[in-house]
């Protein structure tokens, strides 16, 4: 017989996803208060899974890749 599993992971993803400022501002305020949010994060989700593409290990529990930008424009 074959074992179902629940998908929890896509749908925190999704989420992340949709609301990056304030996942951010709630669990991680000092990195919420450094980025320039006038610039609006990049998701990288490709380049992710090209980096995840060539890891060696069977389970890959890849999360989401975003790029930001610093106040002090780094």
């Amino acid at each position: 017989m074959t074992e179902t599993t629940a998908n929890y992971d896509e749908p925190w993803k999704a989420a992340i996803g949709e609301y990056l400022p304030s996942f951010l501002s709630f669990f991680y305020p000092e990195i919420h208060n450094s980025i320039n949010w006038k610039k609006p994060p990049v998701s990288l989700e490709k380049e992710l899974e090209k980096i995840t593409a060539s890891a060696t290990t069977e389970k890959r529990y890849a999360d989401k890749l975003f790029q930001a930008w610093l106040l002090d424009d780094r």
